[in-house]
């Protein structure tokens, strides 16, 4: 069974360690559960399906995040993406310039 998806949100990244663009459509061999809330399903099996929603319990803070930015056992990666998820498109490429647009964000009434 194969599963076809369309990217919908920054922050998914090939093997290659290159993002892979919004919009970009893949073919994959199961659901990629873990990309939930970043892409959508167009096909599994023959069938539409919804996408996966991602679970409110997975929505960090500024202050979750700016704590990742400090944990060396964190990827930068991990921690740029839970970012992307706050600040958007606009997500500095820089570790120290995320750090401030989240200090930014955080410290925003």
């Amino acid at each position: 069974m194969s599963v076809r998806v369309k990217i919908t949100q920054p922050g998914i990244y090939a093997s290659t360690g290159k993002e892979i663009a919004v919009g970009t459509e893949l073919t994959l061999k199961k659901e990629p559960k873990a990309w939930a809330g970043r892409y959508e399903v167009i096909s599994s099996g023959g069938k539409d399906k919804e996408a996966v929603a991602g679970d409110a319990g997975d929505a960090k803070s500024a202050a979750d995040v700016l704590a990742m930015a400090n944990d060396t056992s964190v990827p930068f990666m991990t921690f740029k993406s839970a970012a992307t998820k706050l600040l958007g498109e606009k997500t500095p490429a820089s570790k120290a310039d995320i750090v401030a647009a989240l200090e930014d964000l955080a410290t925003k009434p």
